[in-house]
């Protein structure tokens, strides 16, 4: 489950930054104002899909620091 929560989250960063690509570079503005004419139903998602991004993340920071225990006695054993 968590593999699948990391790839989708993967996934999102990908699409977030193809987002950023479209607005920085000059000749893709213009597809910017065609992004905002999208259904509304469309940006909502985007929206969730980001909080989902949130989401996983969290979930990955938290799993780290409950994991940070047992890499600290794995380096004290090499």
């Amino acid at each position: 489950m968590i593999s699948l929560l990391r790839n989708f989250g993967f996934g999102l960063m990908i699409l977030g930054g193809l987002l950023v690509i479209v607005w920085a570079i000059e000749p893709f503005r213009e597809i910017w104002p065609w992004l905002l004419t999208l259904p509304l139903i469309i940006r909502v998602g985007v929206i969730i899909a980001a909080v989902g991004l949130a989401v996983i993340l969290a979930s990955m920071i938290t799993e780290r620091i409950r994991e940070r225990d047992a890499d600290r006695t794995l380096r004290e054993d090499l």
